[in-house]
């Protein structure tokens, strides 16, 4: 066992199923229970959806925090730790018996997020690769859309044939069985098992020792681009997720066929995270980066225009190639512009805003769909706020290597 640790595409591999699990349980395939959580309780969707507000607003909070412990105490015992509280939670969500038990579940989801979460995995990825860096992130990250890909569609199949109670339950095993796997194969840097990153030769600095410091980072202009176009695009995609259900079946489509839509969704966001993983190794990062957000736009555009019939999958389409290769590139930006040395804190506090943003832009999509009837004015807003993000993102440079060639002159 101790041969197969030291490969590193075996923890890009660990990566791609702690974020299927973790994003899938929490933030993307959950949403296939709405319609039944809203037929048992008679809630507003507004008060549904404030649910996911409280959870990232948690993790918006506590991500510099998150950030601080990472480098601390390392990504293992993170991801064991947020994968138990997954566990828990999922027990508790199957018995729950009002709104505000469900937010408190909510907090548990929150916890389950910060430590297992997106930043953990790309900083442990991240460790392990120099060479290739961009291809091991976006096979790491395809597990943020394989979890929609994969339990939407298994949740619509279970709930109908078990009821939503027993399908939490059943589910609860899914994160313990993660949690077993990441204790025996996952371990902070090949330099605890006698390694080194793929790419690094011996006797060679160690990237975790190189970049710039917190303060430094927090002072250039990247950092808040990155942020902020992080936050609208964040705000605007995750709305997309947890509101894409309810939008097909107000369009007539049967829940099944909703389900799918998220799945097609995730499957297309997998095709972009792996290919601009790929083409971030071969050609200028941001380039690649504001193509990406540029089809998002286009894609999230046209479905504001709530057009049903093939137009409806034709937008998905579109959104799902953008925002895959997006949500790939912010990390990627974040790591190669800044360096290793305090990426912890640094991507903590990029992940405050992106937070705050999914949080907001879930919960205001639903408030808004309760004012309006409908979700024209909602998703209006998603396209303007994914063109604000496309602005600010061109703002973005490589600050390590600005950093370096100022101290050579």
């Amino acid at each position: 066992m101790g041969d197969l640790r030291k490969n590193p595409w075996l923890i890009a591999g660990m990566g791609l199923l702690v974020l299927m699990v973790t994003n899938g349980l929490t933030a993307t395939a959950i949403s296939v229970f709405d319609e039944s959580l809203l037929k048992e309780f008679g809630w507003s969707r507004g008060e549904l959806k404030f649910r996911d507000f409280i959870s990232f607003a948690i993790v918006a909070a506590l991500a510099p925090l998150g950030g601080w412990l990472l480098d601390k105490v390392g990504a293992r015992r993170l991801l064991i730790t947020g994968l138990a509280a997954l566990a828990v939670a999922y027990l508790c969500y199957s018995r729950i018996q009002s709104l505000y038990q469900m937010y408190a579940i909510y907090v548990l989801f929150a916890a389950a997020l910060l430590m297992s979460g997106t930043m953990v995995v790309i900083v442990l990825v991240s460790s392990w690769f120099v060479e290739r860096r961009g291809q091991a992130v976006g096979i790491a990250l395809v597990g943020t859309s394989f979890g929609s890909f994969v339990l939407s569609p298994l949740n619509a199949v279970l709930i109908e044939s078990l009821g939503w109670r027993n399908t939490f339950a059943l589910e609860a095993l899914i994160p313990l069985t993660a949690m077993v796997l990441v204790i025996l194969f996952v371990r902070d840097s090949p330099v605890e098992l006698g390694g080194r990153p793929l790419g690094v030769e011996a006797g060679a600095v160690d990237p975790r020792q190189v970049g710039l410091s917190f303060g430094e980072a927090i002072r250039t202009r990247t950092f808040w681009a990155i942020s902020c176009s992080g936050f609208l695009t964040y705000y605007s995609i995750l709305a997309l997720f947890n509101h894409l259900f309810l939008h097909m079946r107000g369009l007539g489509f049967e829940p099944k066929v909703a389900a799918l839509a998220l799945g097609l969704l995730a499957m297309l966001a997998m095709a972009g995270k792996l290919g601009s993983g790929w083409l971030a190794d071969r050609f200028d990062r941001h380039r690649v980066f504001m193509v990406n957000i540029a089809l998002m736009f286009v894609g999230v555009a046209g479905l504001a225009t709530l057009r049903g019939g093939w137009f409806v999958w034709a937008c998905v389409f579109v959104i799902g190639l953008g925002w895959g290769g997006l949500f790939t590139l912010y990390n990627m930006l974040t790591v190669n512009n800044f360096g290793l040395k305090a990426i912890g804190r640094i991507n903590g506090a990029v992940s405050t805003l992106e937070a705050l943003g999914g949080g907001l832009g879930i919960w205001l999509t639903g408030r808004l769909y309760d004012q309006y009837g409908s979700y024209g004015v909602p998703f209006t807003v998603l396209a303007c706020c994914v063109f604000g993000g496309l602005v600010i993102g061109a703002l973005i440079r490589n600050e390590l290597q600005r950093s370096q060639a100022l101290a050579k002159a």
